[in-house]
């Protein structure tokens, strides 16, 4: 919702402004009320909301924005895009842990050549990022490439399969190492147990009360 916002409001009037026949098109299940009553053609801003098959959509867009703003992890969106040969403009949240060189945080771009797309670090740049990827033919087929590049490389299913099943086996394998360091788990166990056996006391307490009790009440005479 929030970058469906921020688009309305802060970067679509612009990015428009300067490519009068585009238009922005925001896809996902259950929009509210309020993302679908933004919608206004004669802006060329259209929320079509959930749709059957991301090819199709995918594959017919120029580019897909993101000003991803808070968040972390792997993106689905953007993956998807780059699946679909579709490059994108996002945010450094945005494309946080999704390059294949270690993410900077010191207002360094990461540059086109290892993201599927561009990187905006302000307002300003997010708006000049989508009109030049829009119009500029050779950056955009170039983002394309570096976008399945990206996809093939991080988040190719048989080979990310591979190393989580190496993963688990390592850790399989040396679970009772693991299990001595690690400390944190250990105190859990220790309260979890611990409560079972107040709980379990409780129970017993309660059970021996009512053992107690007589079985039947005489009416007074």
């Amino acid at each position: 919702v929030d970058q469906v916002l921020v688009l309305k409001h802060h970067l679509w009037p612009r990015i428009r402004a300067a490519l009068p026949e585009a238009t922005l098109h925001v896809y996902g299940a259950y929009p509210t009320l309020g993302i679908q009553q933004l919608q206004d053609a004669s802006t060329g801003f259209f929320v079509p909301g959930y749709v059957n098959d991301l090819s199709q959509v995918l594959s017919q867009h120029r580019v897909l924005l993101a000003p991803v703003r808070f968040g972390a992890g792997i993106k689905g969106k953007i993956v998807d895009a780059w699946k679909f040969g579709c490059p994108v403009v996002t945010t450094p949240v945005g494309s946080e842990g999704m390059t294949l060189e270690a993410s900077t945080n010191d207002g360094t771009s990461i540059g086109q050549h290892s993201w599927g797309g561009l990187v905006a670090w302000d307002a300003d740049d997010f708006v000049q990022a989508a009109i030049d990827l829009y119009t500029q033919r050779d950056l955009w087929e170039s983002s394309q490439q570096q976008g399945e590049v990206l996809r093939s490389t991080l988040y190719d299913a048989t080979r990310n399969l591979k190393h989580l099943q190496a993963a688990l086996e390592g850790a399989w394998i040396h679970k009772d190492r693991r299990r001595q360091k690690d400390y944190v788990s250990a105190i859990l166990w220790q309260e979890s147990n611990r409560s079972t056996q107040y709980f379990s006391q409780w129970i017993e307490q309660k059970e021996t009360r009512s053992s107690d009790l007589p079985s039947t009440i005489e009416p007074a005479s």
